[in-house]
């Protein structure tokens, strides 16, 4: 199915009514976002929809439960329409600990290990990554989720450290209610590594691009051998002693026509507990990622790997934090983690909002000085959420975008405020095939009438057998409100 085979079309005075028309299978979607309500509609119906939405017929024309879809009046957005703003430092129950920024790879897309700045070479201690967890996540009100998540670099460089704080974690009064999870290239899961994590139920999301072939075309070791036959022996290290295991693929301008395919290969080959495809790449000097593809082809390559991972049942990160709100009738407020959502300490003690601003300390702070009075990105890069933002009230993508990266705005365009118009492409490319594969689902509940109005239920086909309650992992949840679990946007690297 190609995206140009939905047509979309917008009335003026109605700017959250959507209506998509499709040739195959014949017919209609329409979708108000401001309700996250859906009717689908034979070719006779979507023809009455249009003419009422334009003014060429009256409301009388519609069957009542159809005319109270369409025609009810929206100045915006209810107000309990999403997950609240975050406010204060209160609101954080994500801390993600760097303990190094170095790594064995040299992945040519990696913005972290190419922007080290005065990270480079320094080692979190065990001690300062015990710390932190004390200070951040004490401060979260006993009883709600938490999360502590590894990042890099390559977290296990220091061993220690990352030992040290997950048995500090489970060891404390939140243990049983903290998520952790491991980022990691899998080089460094030995058999002692792997029985570690499993015992301390660490969910490892380690970085495999797919297949051989693919992998090794950007991630490879520092001496230019490729990494995949080691990452590969941890990945298998790891879910042989019972760890869960997520694994994160990116795709490249260089990759994207075996990307697809290698994908479902690797799915099939190595059967994760849960997957993500990764298209948006991190700006490294002020400038889009060289190998960053297309909007058309991000879109693309996210449609078809959810396909393969929907036939299989597994999780697909990128797709289901959108699809997520969508079957559950809410709207995504935040994409981004450093949205007033996590604390991120660094190499060298200090804390922030965002690790990809590590490296040149941008909005970084003494560790027990950090607060949203003084880390002035806190609350600023809180106020940003699509939900908020005026240009955004008639996007079809409104309700499951989420914003994207605040830290791909700040070095694209100057303001972690504004939005990235490839984000905003691919989010309403993919808001198309997802209007057709529902009305693909659904078609035959039009046999012999105009209008079906879908129910949460039927929306939810669009999901296969995939289970968004399962708990997977906390990388599905660095990002969340805890109406749809899993919501985050992860980064390549």
């Amino acid at each position: 199915m190609s995206f140009e085979q939905v047509t979309h079309n917008t009335f003026q005075g109605h700017p959250h009514i959507h209506v998509f028309t499709m040739t195959d299978p014949a017919g209609s979607v329409v979708y108000r976002t401001d309700t996250m309500q859906q009717v689908i509609c034979a070719p006779r119906g979507a023809e009455m929809v249009e003419a009422v939405l334009s003014g060429r017929a009256g409301p009388d024309a519609l069957p009542p439960e159809v005319r109270e879809l369409v025609c009810k009046t929206s100045d915006g957005l209810p107000v309990s329409s999403g997950l609240a703003p975050r406010t204060s430092a209160q609101d954080v129950v994500t801390l993600y600990l760097v303990p190094t920024l170095d790594c064995q790879l040299g992945c040519d897309y990696c913005r972290i290990t190419r922007k080290q700045g005065g990270q480079a070479g320094l080692r979190l201690s065990p001690e300062m990554a015990c710390d932190a967890i004390d200070r951040v996540l004490g401060r979260a009100p006993s009883g709600r989720r938490r999360t502590v998540a590894f990042f890099g670099g390559e977290p296990l460089l220091v061993p220690e450290t990352v030992f040290s704080a997950v048995s500090h974690v489970r060891g404390g009064p939140e243990g049983g209610n903290t998520d952790i999870m491991l980022q990691t290239n899998g080089i460094g899961i030995d058999a002692e590594t792997a029985r570690f994590l499993a015992e301390h139920d660490v969910f490892v999301l380690l970085s495999l691009d797919g297949v051989a072939e693919v992998h090794d075309q950007h991630r490879k070791l520092l001496s230019g051998m490729g990494s995949y036959e080691g990452s590969v022996r941890g990945y298998c290290n790891a879910k042989e002693h019972g760890c869960r295991m997520g694994i994160s693929a990116t795709a490249t301008k260089e990759t994207a026509d075996r990307f697809c395919s290698s994908f479902q290969e690797m799915l099939v080959d190595l059967v994760p507990d849960g997957c993500g495809a990764v298209t948006h790449l991190h700006p490294m000097t002020g400038a889009r990622s060289p190998h960053q593809c297309s909007p058309t082809v991000a879109a693309d390559v996210l449609r078809e790997t959810f396909l393969a991972a929907r036939e299989l049942g597994i999780y697909h990160q990128q797709m289901c934090e959108r699809i997520g709100p969508f079957v559950n009738g809410t709207w995504r407020r935040y994409a981004c983690a450093g949205c007033g959502g996590k604390v991120v300490v660094a190499p060298d003690g200090r804390a922030g909002i965002c690790e990809y601003n590590a490296g040149d300390g941008r909005s970084y702070v003494a560790l027990d000085e950090f607060s949203e009075d003084t880390v002035s990105d806190f609350l600023r890069w809180a106020g940003r959420s699509p939900l908020d933002t005026k240009e955004c009230v008639a996007c079809p993508a409104l309700p499951t975008c989420g914003g994207g990266c605040a830290y791909d705005s700040q070095e694209l365009m100057g303001d972690a405020l504004r939005f990235d118009p490839w984000l905003c492409e691919t989010n309403v490319r993919i808001t198309h095939w997802l209007m057709r594969d529902l009305l693909a689902h659904l078609h035959d509940r039009l046999e012999g009438q105009e209008f079906h109005v879908v129910t949460s239920q039927e929306r939810a086909l669009v999901l296969g057998r995939i289970n968004l309650e399962e708990a997977l992992g906390p990388v599905w949840a660095v990002g969340r409100g805890r109406t749809v679990r899993r919501c985050c946007e992860c980064a390549a690297g």
